[in-house]
C-alpha cells in the first residue's frame, strides 16, 4: 500500500504525499528542511561578533567597564644601567694618591745628585709651589714633601740642608736634583754632577748658626724647612731665652750657609751671639 501511496503522490502531489504520511515522518521530514535552510544562511563575520557586547539570555547586554582615570600609574623604577663606573666626588689625583712610606730612623741614601735652575724658573713644582732657582730646595723622587735633607757632597765634605718640594731626577742612577741655591752650597755648579750622602736632618730644635737679614726686625726670624707663623722658642749659651715667630720670607743665598742657619735681625743676633739653641715651645 505504501508503494501505491508513494506513486500516488508523484501523480497527485507533494501535499498530498505529506498528508498520506505518519506523523513522525513529516516532523523528520520538517527537521530536514530547517537544516538546510540554516546551512545556506550567510555566516556572520568575526568583527561584529568581536564588536557587539554579549547578550546573556535574558537579561540586557554586558558592557565592559570603562578605563578609569582617577587610578595613579605604577611607579616603576628603571632598570639601573649596567657596565657604567661611578667615580666618587673628589679631585683625581686624591682618588688614586699613594700614602707616602714612613722613613725609618737613622734613613740615608747615597748616590749621584745633579742641579737643576734656568729653565724651571717660575713653573710649580710637584708640590705646587713656585720654583725658585735661589732657594735651598731639592726634587727626589719618593721623600714626602717638605722633608728636610742634609745632602753631603762627598768629594770636598760640604753639606747643605734642603726642603723637598719636587719629584725628580728621572735620569737613571741620580737619587736627588738640587736648586742651584743648594748646588752652589755644595760646589756642584762647575761639576754638574757629583756623589752624595743624604740624610734626614731633622726638625728645627737644636743648634744652629746666627745669621743677619737686614730685612727683618723685631722677632721675626726665617727659620728653613719652618711654616710661616710657627712660635720657637731661641735659648742663648747663657741661658736667657725669648719666643719669636717664623715668618714667610726665603733664606738668603750666601756662601756658608747650608739650611740650618737662624735668621734674625742685627739687634737680636747681638743678644744671642753665634749659636743659638731653638726649641718648639
Amino acid at each position: 500500500m505504501q508503494g501505491v501511496a508513494w506513486r500516488r503522490g508523484e501523480r497527485i502531489g507533494y501535499h498530498r504525499l505529506v498528508r498520506a504520511q505518519p506523523a513522525s515522518t513529516v516532523i523528520w521530514l520538517t527537521g530536514l528542511l530547517l537544516l538546510a535552510v540554516s546551512a545556506c544562511a550567510p555566516a556572520a563575520s568575526n568583527r561584529a561578533t568581536q564588536d557587539e557586547p554579549a547578550t546573556p539570555a535574558g537579561g540586557e547586554p554586558v558592557r565592559s567597564a570603562p578605563a578609569r582615570t582617577d587610578v595613579p600609574p605604577l611607579d616603576v623604577e628603571e632598570p639601573e644601567e649596567r657596565g657604567t663606573l661611578t667615580l666618587p666626588d673628589v679631585p683625581l689625583v686624591a682618588a688614586f694618591a699613594v700614602p707616602e712610606p714612613a722613613l725609618p730612623l737613622g734613613w740615608r741614601e747615597e748616590g749621584i745628585a745633579s742641579w737643576y735652575g734656568p729653565n724651571f724658573v717660575g713653573r710649580p713644582t710637584a708640590n705646587g709651589e713656585i720654583f725658585d732657582p735661589s732657594q735651598l730646595t731639592a726634587a727626589h723622587q719618593s721623600l714626602p714633601f717638605d722633608t728636610r735633607v742634609r745632602v753631603t757632597n762627598l768629594d770636598n765634605g760640604r753639606s747643605v740642608v734642603v726642603r723637598i718640594n719636587d719629584r725628580g731626577p728621572f735620569v737613571h742612577g741620580r737619587i736627588i736634583d738640587l736648586a742651584r741655591g743648594a748646588a752652589e752650597v755644595i760646589g756642584l755648579i762647575s761639576s754638574g754632577t757629583a756623589r752624595v750622602r743624604l740624610e734626614l736632618a731633622g726638625g728645627p730644635d737644636g743648634e744652629r748658626p746666627v745669621r743677619v737679614a737686614p730685612r727683618l726686625s723685631g722677632y721675626d726670624v726665617i727659620v728653613p724647612g719652618v711654616a710661616p707663623g710657627t712660635l720657637l722658642v731661641l735659648t742663648s749659651p747663657t741661658g736667657a731665652s725669648v719666643v719669636v715667630r717664623a715668618v714667610p720670607l726665603d733664606a738668603p743665598v750666601v756662601p756658608g750657609a747650608d739650611g740650618t742657619d737662624v735668621w734674625m735681625s742685627e739687634s737680636l743676633a747681638t743678644r744671642f751671639g753665634a749659636i743659638v739653641t731653638v726649641q718648639a715651645p
